[in-house]
């Protein structure tokens, strides 16, 4: 016996947690956060109380009520599952890096083995290590925790605690001593029982699996096939094919034809949406708005983690005779990803860029001994910054612009190279934004805001996600016998468009798909 059931992202972008078991053998295909779930209660001042654990996101319906799956030490005393679901699992797989993916890895059981790319492995552990404190977020090695001496209804740290690595197992071939010494640390004053990630067999259990790299906005994303009894069945995570590396998303097109999948499931972002734009046209408009900035500060807002639309920058900080300036994090991330593939540009290296130097009382471990030692010379302050404005790019967020009041520039350019907002509170944050470029006098690109209107301006933002009208092209050359869409707000189109030509399963919730 064969079963899907998708217990979050059925009608959603992001938030995937599908189950599969096959036979006696059953794993998870990614754990995210979903977002819009989330919003509906917090945001960016209201957060899930720690001191709880996991109450706040169980009784809130945020994650699914599983027994069996979820860290004991994060339970509090008040706390039970009592569902009566509770399914097989040994190992969850991670298709890539972003948090609507696996966000919320770091509630599992610390014993449970996660399968990856060794690409995401590394960019979860920066993410960890130069990320806020969360037990969230600790998908690479958990830190002990347990009731409070002082209130039991309370989960707090455990004094002294040493910290323990989750058993990961590497899709690829990319192990190192390199890499090795990067996962043996914790990069702060906490101990680490470490446990260094391997090579996966392609088996577990009685089920074989393929992995097939993608491409995405992030590297290292990755799609899945499982061999099981009723026939392949495959997973393709985020994925496009317009991207610099469209050509893996491609391959593995052509290899998921060859297996002749009984199921694809399959992510449907943009599935209403006509071809987007790809990064060679990102680099031609961007380019084009830089140059018209001569004389002036320029300020590029891309997503964290996208490694594409940094290179991009940087050619153009080279093209302009710019220099690209960067936060410690994205250091401390381009470090650690070149750890997982050699083949990346040594960024760090290049003279056109540079590391911004926050003004704080003091750094984090993982910056003062780690990239201060190794990259100390390419820091820049602020103070060097506002002397010579015309010949930046400040790779900065909405949340960095606090530290251009250090800057104090006298106009310029914020480019707006990101996906557009999708909730209310995305925009209210792009109205907050308009509001720091007003009181700079810096102009807005690729967005207008007019009688309080966003509009969001085409070709400076390349999409990580396949569009609707090349996601239906590859679907015809892959040829499964059966879709079943996630990751997308509208899974009745596939229906629509592809209803007579193959079977199409729109997953409900935590409700068994049975092959």
């Amino acid at each position: 016996m064969v079963e899907i059931t998708v217990f979050d992202g059925a009608d959603s972008i992001g938030g995937s947690k599908i189950h599969l078991l096959a036979g006696d053998v059953g794993f998870f295909l990614d754990f995210g956060v979903n977002f819009k779930k989330y919003g509906l209660y917090f945001e960016e001042f209201l957060q899930p109380r720690s001191a709880r654990g996991i109450y706040d996101l169980l009784t809130l319906k945020l994650i699914p009520p599983l027994e069996g799956i979820y860290r004991k030490d994060l339970f509090p005393t008040d706390l039970k599952i009592e569902s009566g679901i509770r399914p097989k699992v040994d190992a969850v797989f991670i298709s890539h890096a972003h948090m609507d993916h696996c966000g919320n890895v770091g509630l599992l059981d610390g014993c449970l083995p996660l399968y990856c790319s060794s690409m995401t492995a590394v960019i979860c552990k920066a993410m960890q290590v130069s990320g806020q404190s969360s037990f969230e977020g600790e998908v690479a090695y958990t830190t002990p925790r347990g009731p409070a001496k002082d209130n039991p209804l309370a989960i707090g740290t455990q004094r002294n605690a040493i910290c323990t690595s989750r058993p990961i197992y590497l899709v690829d071939d990319a192990t190192s001593d390199e890499l090795d010494d990067f996962w043996q640390t914790t990069y702060s004053s906490k101990k680490l029982d470490v446990v260094f990630p391997s090579k996966a067999n392609a088996r577990i259990g009685e089920v074989s699996f393929k992995a097939f790299p993608v491409d995405h906005s992030i590297f290292g994303a990755t799609c899945y096939a499982f061999e099981t009894e009723a026939g392949w069945i495959a997973y393709t995570g985020d994925f496009r094919l317009h991207g610099a590396r469209g050509n893996l998303s491609r391959a593995c097109a052509e290899e998921l034809a060859k297996l002749k999948p009984r199921v694809l499931i399959i992510e449907g972002t943009n599935i209403k949406e006509k071809k987007r734009a790809g990064e060679d046209e990102v680099h031609s408009n961007c380019l084009r708005e830089v140059k018209g900035a001569s004389g002036e500060l320029v300020i590029a807002d891309f997503s964290p983690r996208n490694i594409d639309r940094l290179l991009t920058f940087l050619k153009m900080a080279r093209e302009t005779d710019r220099k690209l300036t960067i936060t410690t994090k994205d250091a401390f991330l381009l470090h650690a990803m070149r750890l997982a593939d050699k083949d990346i540009p040594d960024v760090l290296a290049d003279p056109h860029l540079y590391i911004f130097e926050e003004i704080r009382a003091s750094r984090n471990l993982w910056e003062r001994d780690f990239i201060g030692v190794l990259y100390g010379d390419k820091y820049i302050r602020a103070s060097e910054i506002k002397k010579d404005q015309e010949s930046f790019i400040l790779a900065f967020s909405f949340w960095d612009l606090k530290h251009l009041l250090d800057i104090m520039p006298r106009g310029g350019i914020y480019v707006y190279s990101t996906s557009e907002a999708f909730t209310e509170e995305q925009e209210i944050d792009i109205q907050r934004l308009k509001n720091w470029l007003d009181f700079f006098n810096i102009r807005p690109v690729g967005f207008e805001v007019s009688d309080g209107e966003i509009k969001f301006l085409p070709g400076y933002h390349a999409s990580g996600h396949i569009s609707g009208e090349e996601l239906i092209q590859a679907l015809r050359e892959i040829r499964p016998e059966c879709v079943i869409p996630v990751h997308t707000e509208h899974p009745e189109l596939f229906a629509e468009y592809l209803g007579k030509e193959m079977k199409v399963i729109l997953p409900e919730e935590g409700k068994p798909i049975s092959f």
